[in-house]
């Protein structure tokens, strides 16, 4: 894989004093940084030695947080190379943590369990604000060769054939957070309040590591899609479906890496489906700076303030307009509290609910994204002549051909809203939805472009959009 020269010259600083073959038990190390450290190199590397014969080690670090201006995340790698994609990561826990543990028969959520090679490790600062008078850090570590417990956990087995079969629109989350990353459920606990809601698909998408795979989920009748959320110092983006043991994306790439494509192309060719999270965020680091490679196939617009979701649609509308076919999602971004898991989320009509099947139609943008997860989607559909097409589908039409545009939807839920016609993302027409839930409109289509609809609530709140129905010329 080719690495950036602003990768490759991330620093590992400091030396270990020591020459023992063997390391102490404990060993604790200072380190300072600045804000120098922190624009040139985000990551930041402190080895440490493992004797041979450990059954865990416990690493836990300390700063002065600065009334919030100091914030330093952390992670771990095992002996092994540091460059982009190594296998050596052991796991991540971002600022959730200040003291994790790996050992051979358990771990800290976030970190991988099972055998601890000899030699040097390395714990990852990742500088995410550093005050302007600098940070020391400490770092200390602890190791023991008691016996393990167990054998090392292994993923726990789950279903591969569909958990219900035939066509329908499912309903599901596909951005939540556990104690894994920074969230406050466990993922049982998730998958209960997912069940609760009576959603039918959830991907878990923990920050910078897929470890919630270790964690046995009983949720009859909940389809379970493994994902991350990859966090970047130039955006989040999500990847669904990766799964395995210690299997990962990695997330150490400055706003307009050239590594941002190859690290998308190995996750894509491991079957995963790749979506970009709140591409405007008032967060430090969450909106989206990177280019958008062609293995992006979707893209969050309703995730965060209406001045963020207005944006999102706009850069949703560019990429549009320039050709690309991204899906557009809805999602909660749940961490912790009361707020629903599908406020808001999405509708997927799929042929199955089975994690390929889910999959294929959000990256075909069978997508309708909705305001709660209760409500049932509207169907748009579009003719021209003897064709028609759904909500994904493209049409090939003469140039000028008259095109039927309708929606229906549940009178009881879109009951005095409005219905919002949207020509290569701009409105074009609207109308009130009638007692009958069932609007029509007409548009003659003269060059290639795409439709869309917005329903409105009687109070103007939005609740649904669709994704489009793509209209190609013929010649």
């Amino acid at each position: 894989m080719r690495i950036s020269a602003a990768f490759l010259a991330l620093a590992v600083l400091g030396t270990l004093v020591s020459a023992a073959a063997t390391p102490p038990e404990k060993q604790v190390f200072t380190r300072h940084w600045t804000t120098r450290d922190q624009q040139t190199g985000r990551y930041q590397y402190v080895p440490f030695d493992v004797a041979p014969g450990t059954t865990s080690v416990t690493v836990s670090y300390r700063y002065n947080r600065a009334a919030g201006n100091n914030v330093i995340d952390f992670g771990l790698f095992e002996p092994g190379p540091l460059a982009l994609g190594s296998p050596a990561f052991r796991g991540w826990s971002g600022g959730a943590r200040d003291t994790v543990t790996i050992a051979m028969d358990g771990a800290t959520p976030g970190y991988w369990p099972g055998p601890l090679p000899a030699g040097r490790w390395h714990a990852i600062l990742g500088l995410y604000e550093v005050a302007d008078t600098g940070v020391d850090v400490e770092i200390a570590v602890e190791t023991s060769t008691a016996p393990a417990v167990q054998q090392s956990p292994t993923l726990p087995q789950r279903a591969k054939e569909a958990v219900r079969p035939g066509p329908a629109w499912y309903a599901g989350a596909l951005h939540t957070h556990t104690i894994h990353s920074d969230g406050a459920l466990t993922s049982q606990q998730l998958a209960d309040k997912a069940v609760a809601e009576k959603l039918d698909f959830l991907a878990i998408t923990d920050h910078n590591n897929t470890t919630h795979q270790l964690d046995p989920i009983h949720a009859p009748g909940l389809l379970i899609i493994t994902g991350e959320e990859v966090t970047t110092p130039g955006g989040h983006f999500g990847v669904l479906g990766l799964e395995g043991q210690r299997t990962y994306v990695d997330f150490r790439m400055p706003s307009r890496s050239p590594d941002i494509g190859p690290v998308m192309t190995a996750a894509r060719a491991r079957g995963a489906l790749i979506a970009i999270n709140h591409p405007s965020d008032d967060c430090l680091a969450c909106s989206w700076t990177h280019s958008v490679p062609p293995e992006v196939s979707a893209i969050e617009i309703a995730n965060g303030e209406p001045v963020a979701r207005q944006l999102a649609m706009t850069l949703w509308d560019a990429l549009l307009r320039e050709g690309r076919r991204l899906t557009a999602l809805g999602e909660s971004d749940y961490h912790r509290g009361p707020t629903p898991l599908g406020t808001p989320s999405v509708r997927v009509w799929a042929q199955e609910l089975s994690r390929p099947a889910i999959l294929a139609s959000i990256g075909s943008g069978r997508v309708v994204v909705m305001a709660n997860g209760s409500m049932p989607p509207p169907e748009l559909t579009v003719r021209a002549g003897r064709v028609q097409g759904r909500v994904g589908d493209a049409l090939r039409v003469k140039p000028g051909e008259p095109l039927q545009v309708s929606v229906e939807a549940v009178a009881a839920d879109y009951k005095g809203g409005r219905v919002e016609l949207y020509w290569n993302g701009e409105q074009v027409a609207s109308a009130t939805m009638p007692d009958t839930a069932r609007v029509e409109f007409e548009r003659f289509a003269t060059t290639a472009g795409y439709l869309r609809i917005h329903l409105l609530g009687a109070g103007g709140q939005p609740l649904a959009i669709t994704n489009p129905v793509f209209i190609e010329i013929a010649a």
